[in-house]
């Protein structure tokens, strides 16, 4: 039986990769075609699984590489979050309204992380639905120490839920709170 290949796949098959650089080349390739579609990649590490490839780790590094390293994923993590985020913008609220900006970070290379510090503007509210369903300035709440410690752990989740979506996904980078707060 004869197969039929092009010249490029011939040498593709004759050159003495290792299976880590062939398997970084295929997710080059991934990236670059969603790249070239969409104007964005929406980066996943479990993508390792479509190919079983088991280093599930490294598959970050190479996106480093393919991004052109720490510097310019954490450049690209900055102007993403250079701007005011709304939690009107995203389905999962949970009863939320309320607008933050970043205003601090700690960046930690060896974990493609970040922490950042994120101010809440002053007339953001919650709807309270497993209590009395009113709704309340968060400011008000901040007094309330029995009601306050939820709902800052839920402020925070909701921040970092919307930082995955538009930073996490789009750098690799990590991103979480580290303080948030009321605006006076």
């Amino acid at each position: 039986m004869k197969i039929i290949i092009t010249e490029s796949q011939y040498k593709y098959l004759n050159e003495s990769y290792s299976e880590e650089e062939r398997v970084k080349k295929v997710f080059f390739k991934i990236w670059q075609n969603e790249l070239d579609s969409t104007g964005e990649i929406d980066f996943d590490p479990k993508i390792a699984n479509y190919i079983n490839y088991k280093p599930i780790g490294r598959v970050r590094e190479f996106y480093t590489d393919f991004l052109g390293g720490w510097d310019k994923m954490i450049e690209k993590t900055y102007q993403l979050m250079d701007r005011t985020f709304d939690t009107m913008d995203y389905d999962f609220r949970g009863g939320y309204d309320f607008k933050f900006r970043i205003k601090g970070h700690s960046d930690y290379e060896e974990d493609y992380m970040t922490l950042v510090d994120c101010p809440i503007e002053s007339d953001g509210k919650v709807t309270l639905i497993m209590t009395n369903g009113e709704t309340h300035l968060l400011k008000d709440l901040e007094e309330n120490e029995d009601l306050w410690w939820e709902i800052d752990s839920e402020i925070r989740s909701l921040i970092e839920d919307i930082l995955y979506i538009e930073v996490t996904k789009k750098t690799g980078i990590n991103v979480e709170v580290n303080m948030c707060w009321i605006e006076e």
